[in-house]
């Protein structure tokens, strides 16, 4: 499948030729949608040239100004997770965790002391959870059955050790190296807040 990057683009001269010609079409519906009794017409015809205005302006700032290109990435990066202030900032770097795993377990770490821990074949769900009350930093639900019921284990989105997680999680839970997998995370990418559910394990 190729990159958008690949797909023809207009030519320069084309997109500011269609911005000019949008731009005067909508002022022309413009003032003859104000002056005809706000006819349904002229406004659908204004809404329509502005619509293509902002379209050939995009084109026209991608070609001078070019995007660039997102490193695909699998933790999620939370709008305002880098804006907190300085008294939550600390308060998140005293209860600073990292994650560690083995072929048996997966267990988070604080000050070098074991905090909770899961082993890999228990687990059979994986959620990332936004809240207020995370400051509002993502965190990774990853829950599992035991001898003793259920349990898990709760890792910061900012923890030591996620990424190297996050590709053992590809490797070792089936079906979670998957596009819808993936969108979820997306999603969970733009969002403050929510309970985003990113696998779960499929009944044998």
């Amino acid at each position: 499948m190729s990159d958008t990057d690949d797909a023809p683009k207009t030519p320069l001269p084309l997109s500011i030729l269609g911005l000019a010609a949008a731009f005067g079409l909508a002022l022309w519906a413009g003032i003859h949608y104000m002056t005809h009794d706000a006819s349904l017409f002229y406004g659908l015809l204004a809404g329509l040239s502005f619509g293509a205005a902002f379209a050939f302006g995009q084109q026209i700032k991608n070609r001078i100004v070019p995007s660039k290109k997102r490193k695909t990435d699998w933790k999620v990066h939370a709008p305002g997770a880098a804006e907190l202030s300085p008294a939550k900032l600390a308060a998140q770097q005293a209860r600073k965790i990292s994650v560690e795993f083995d072929d048996e377990e997966i267990r988070t770490m604080a000050n070098g002391l074991k905090r909770e821990g899961v082993a890999w074949s228990a687990v059979n769900r994986v959620d990332i959870v936004i809240s207020d009350e995370f400051l509002p930093l993502p965190q990774w639900m990853i829950g599992g059955d035991g001898a003793e019921g259920a349990k898990g284990i709760i890792v910061p989105n900012d923890a030591e050790g996620l990424d190297a997680l996050m590709e053992a999680m590809k490797a070792r839970l089936p079906g979670y190296d998957n596009d819808a997998t993936y969108q979820t995370i997306i999603s969970a990418m733009a969002a403050m807040e929510g309970h985003f559910p990113v696998w779960s394990r499929k009944p044998a």
